[in-house]
């Protein structure tokens, strides 16, 4: 089975077909998740709490493997759910001004991890391309679902 791990931007259209994308973890796909991604959701505002609330039950209901991060980034990573990783995949990632740590920590754990990233950051998905790491925008990878 090939391993997916999804960017936080994508989590707000995952409840519209969450069915079609737990049948595929039945048979063709793995799901991970980091803190990271849980901490963004759990971010989500008072004021549009029920998308958190949304966002979160779907988590709990596709039953994602938490790996930690791979790559330990002080004040992102938590004791227990971080890596000491050499940060190869992050530098590539991160930008000058490092304003996408999360992005690039997320695609760290992620190619460490042997997942294809799915996004819809057009700038993390082309540093992914460039540098020759598996990544896909949600409507490629919902096209593959069988």
């Amino acid at each position: 089975m090939k391993k997916i791990m999804f960017d936080s931007n994508v989590f707000d259209k995952l409840p519209k077909i969450i069915e079609k994308i737990k049948n595929s973890a039945e048979k063709q796909y793995e799901y991970y998740i980091t803190t990271v991604q849980v901490e963004e959701l759990c971010k989500i505002p008072d004021s549009k709490k029920e998308t958190r609330v949304a966002n979160i039950l779907m988590l709990a209901d596709l039953r994602p493997k938490l790996v930690p991060i791979s790559v330990f980034v002080l004040g992102r990573a938590r004791l227990g759910y971080a890596r000491l990783g050499e940060g190869l995949v992050y530098n590539k990632i991160l930008k000058d001004n490092g304003s996408n740590k999360n992005d690039a920590i997320i695609a760290d754990t992620c190619v460490n991890e042997g997942c294809i990233l799915i996004t819809e950051d057009k700038e993390l998905h082309d540093r992914m391309i460039v540098n020759g790491y598996s990544v896909m925008y949600l409507d490629e990878f919902i096209k593959t679902i069988k």
